[in-house]
């Protein structure tokens, strides 16, 4: 099933409720939603040409795999994206029907916490099955006690966006659809892998696939099992991924914060922007981004009350996107001059 936004729907900048509590309904009992049609042809022509320029040098600059394929497999790319105009558009990052999704799913206060790209190349491998996030409440005591349901709902939604069709033959992720309510990961030691329980797997199975029409989203929750496959098409697919964080998530990570003390409280009254930094102090954990983007975020409609969670880098700075894109900001600032991988 693949949902379409309504000409009645993009004037509003808002679904019908209907649809979008089947959009939300899917999520929540699937584990994913696809939806068609949320990026423009023109926005998706740009950043796929960017896409695919730096994955060449990402790999022109590697001397065999690239750090994240020693990861994830060969052929499986993980890039920053370029953070400076022309190429950070609002009906990706700003866009009301896309954030309409988010906070329908993970409530008012939702934020923004990465924004990045994802590559499979040809001759690319499968990846390990996993998932990438563990569950925000690790039993049903815990989730009661906090008032929440069991299985728990997800505080982590990822948006995977398709720039160019994305296809079984182009590498369409391999799904287990449900997964993402199977408990009995939820006490697993940080690092266990799910091809250490292969009769888990086997109850679960067969998998599907995730198509996702050019200028589509799937809207999927983290905890659902699912790994790269490999790209028997002669053409690199490129991909952009999003996710969006609870409001309750008040770590930079995303990772959901159940109790703060009175002075934590109060310094995020004062200050929105700050984030728990993994020493266990508070920091400014917004995404970077030029000066030239401004107008991106603050000028577009944000009807639906999503933090953007953005911050914008003073003259004489630039943002290298392709360094520290899993570190604090998604990218490292660099003195004016030339951006790339070698930085």
């Amino acid at each position: 099933m693949i949902f379409t936004p309504s000409e009645q729907e993009r004037q509003a900048q808002a679904f019908d409720p209907d649809k979008l509590a089947a959009i939300v309904a899917r999520i929540q009992t699937q584990g994913f939603a696809v939806v068609s049609d949320l990026v423009s042809p023109a926005t998706c022509e740009l950043l796929m040409q960017s896409v695919l320029e730096d994955a060449d040098q990402v790999v022109a600059h590697s001397e065999e795999l690239t750090p994240h394929e020693k990861v994830t497999g060969q052929g499986h790319l993980q890039l920053g994206l370029r953070r400076f105009a022309p190429f950070v558009k609002a009906d990706l990052v700003a866009n009301p029907l896309i954030e309409h999704v988010v906070t329908g799913v993970l409530g008012t206060g939702a934020w923004l916490g990465f924004y990045n790209g994802n590559v499979n190349r040809p001759g690319s491998v499968h990846q390990p099955l996993h998932f990438d996030r563990p569950f925000s409440w690790r039993s049903e005591d815990e989730a009661a006690q906090d008032g929440q349901t069991w299985p728990p709902p997800t505080t982590t939604l990822s948006c995977s966006v398709a720039l160019s069709e994305i296809t079984d033959a182009n590498g369409a992720t391999e799904i287990y659809p449900g997964t993402h309510l199977e408990t009995e990961v939820a006490q697993w030691p940080l690092g266990e892998r799910l091809s250490n329980h292969p009769d888990l797997v086997a109850r679960h199975g067969p998998p599907s696939t995730m198509p996702i029409p050019a200028g589509g989203i799937c809207f999927r929750d983290p905890r659902m099992w699912h790994r790269g496959v490999p790209n028997t098409s002669a053409q690199t697919r490129p991909m952009i991924a999003l996710t969006y964080h609870g409001e309750r998530c008040m770590h930079w990570r995303g990772r959901l914060v159940k109790r703060i003390d009175k002075a934590a409280a109060q310094r995020f009254a004062q200050d929105p922007a700050l984030k728990f930094m993994d020493d266990g102090g508070l920091a400014d954990g917004r995404l970077v981004f030029e000066d030239n983007t401004r107008e991106v975020f603050t000028e577009s409609a944000n009807p639906h009350q999503v933090n953007r969670n953005v911050r914008f880098v003073e003259p004489g700075m630039r943002v290298n996107h392709f360094l520290d894109a899993h570190l604090v900001g998604g990218a490292r600032l660099v003195p004016d001059g030339v951006i790339g991988p070698a930085q």
